[in-house]
């Protein structure tokens, strides 16, 4: 059986037509002829979806949604309402309703909007579920994802959080990474203890010592008193070196003897210091790559490589994408004190067709503006930047040239493209299909390829 809706209406035509019909599209009908019948309904069952007549004989529809809310929160409420109360109705929507429909409708038009108002419940049910299974072994702030790429992800999180071992978390800029840092810590036995993270790539190599290390006073010019680095601030607890193959090779060096002798001594310093902390470090670059080109020591990458994470890039995961926007909706309206609940199709579509070269990070800073600027309960067309706008078409017209082509047979014949335009140089194929290598490795097996294949 389909979605439980509820419909509130003194009309007992409407009703009977609507239960009728809505129960022909598969769903699980109850009715209610006024708001005191309704609200006793919402006591007894759990319904997804609510149709409420704005003019009812005992309440009207906005004084009885806070009712509604307090009993049900995650119901989506859709108003019914004629047209000359279409004002009373967007308040409505302002106070938590997800939509509303006027007076007469077109039955088509009311399917429509419990779709929306089903798929946006589905999404956040599946979001529910996903926190509920790690919740089993691990509490994740704000990593959400359902394909089987981060599956294997939290995966990984859920078997080293209790290890104290060193964990070198890949990706591109934008993916997560902190995130991820953040996630293990929190569920580790140093969760009590700081969590303190430094960009690596920020700082030139002077400030970068004593950023980590922490300086006495006359060090240096400039050093008036003692200051603690991030190592000392960490102790007991973990230390997020974001960035790591930015570092020179003498603060590898610097770093490698930490990490082996868990000591260290402050810049000007001569008293030696425990390093009672966990290392997790991240980085966008290919540190094999690094290592065979002489730019990363080979001691130092083994060192923090004992368990890795790779986070895939969001054009790798798009089946995430809607999980991401409806968290990210919900996330914003806080903020903006909005009311955006859903994304129309042709939208959804822009954004799942879009690169998304900034990742994770461009899509919520591009939501963001959205929300801010726009109005109403729906993330249209004409909320996206043009760049994004301009997906709308590319998938269709690329499906119809390969129309009879599964999706496999296209991801391999695009890989196989890639790889002859760079002679079957892999970093130089990876870095043009803005994937890491170990990805594209995975891919070249996958797909048995061969050089010089076609």
């Amino acid at each position: 059986m389909g979605a439980r809706i509820l419909v509130c209406d003194d009309d007992a035509g409407m009703r009977e037509t609507l239960e009728a019909v809505l129960t022909d599209d598969g769903y699980e009908v109850c009715a209610a002829a006024d708001g005191a019948e309704a609200l006793a309904q919402l006591r007894k069952h759990p319904f997804q979806v609510m149709l409420l007549d704005l003019r009812m004989p005992d309440a009207s529809g906005i004084e009885l949604l806070p009712r509604i809310k307090l009993l049900a929160p995650d119901v989506a409420v859709i108003i019914m309402t004629a047209y000359g109360t279409i004002k009373n109705a967007v308040e409505a929507v302002r106070q938590g309703a997800f939509d509303f429909v006027t007076k007469p409708f077109e039955l088509e038009d009311v399917r429509g909007t419990i779709k929306k108002a089903v798929q946006m419940q589905e999404l956040t049910e599946e979001n529910k579920e996903l926190r509920r299974m790690l919740r089993e072994n691990v509490i994740l702030k704000d990593i959400i994802g359902n394909s089987p790429q981060m599956q294997a992800v939290f995966e990984i999180i859920r078997k080293v959080v209790n290890y104290d071992v060193t964990i070198l978390i890949y990706g591109q800029s934008g993916t997560g990474k902190e995130l991820v840092a953040e996630a293990i810590h929190y569920n580790s036995a140093r969760r009590n203890k700081p969590f303190i993270k430094l960009n690596c790539a920020v700082l030139p190599e002077t400030l970068l010592e004593s950023e980590l290390f922490g300086y006495e006073k006359g060090a240096f010019t400039g050093a008036t008193t003692s200051k603690p680095g991030r190592f000392e601030l960490a102790q007991g607890g973990t230390l997020f070196l974001d960035e790591i193959g930015d570092t020179s090779l003498a603060m590898q060096s610097k770093l490698l003897r930490v990490l082996e002798e868990k000591d260290f001594e402050r810049v000007g310093g001569r008293e030696t210091l425990k390093a009672d902390v966990r290392v997790l470090a991240a980085t966008n670059k290919d540190l094999k790559k690094e290592v065979e080109e002489k730019r990363f020591r080979e001691d130092l990458y083994h060192r923090l490589n004992v368990v890795s994470v790779f986070l895939p890039s969001l054009r790798e995961r798009t089946d995430d994408i809607p999980l991401l926007v409806n968290h990210f909706l919900k996330e914003l309206n806080l903020l903006f004190q909005k009311n955006f609940v859903t994304v129309s199709p042709d939208a959804m579509q822009c954004l799942l067709n879009y690169t998304w070269p900034g990742n994770i990070r461009e899509l919520k800073n591009m939501l963001q503006k959205a929300v801010l600027l726009a109005e109403g309960s729906t993330l249209t067309l004409e909320h996206l930047p043009e760049e994004i706008r301009k997906g709308l078409t590319a998938v269709p017209e690329h499906a119809e040239a390969k129309a009879r082509a599964t999706l496999d047979e296209m991801e391999r014949d695009h890989i196989v493209r890639v790889l002859h335009e760079a002679g079957w140089n892999q970093s130089k194929a990876a870095e043009i299909l803005q994937i890491h290598r170990n990805t594209l490795r995975e891919k070249i097996r996958k797909f048995n390829l061969k050089e010089g294949e076609n």
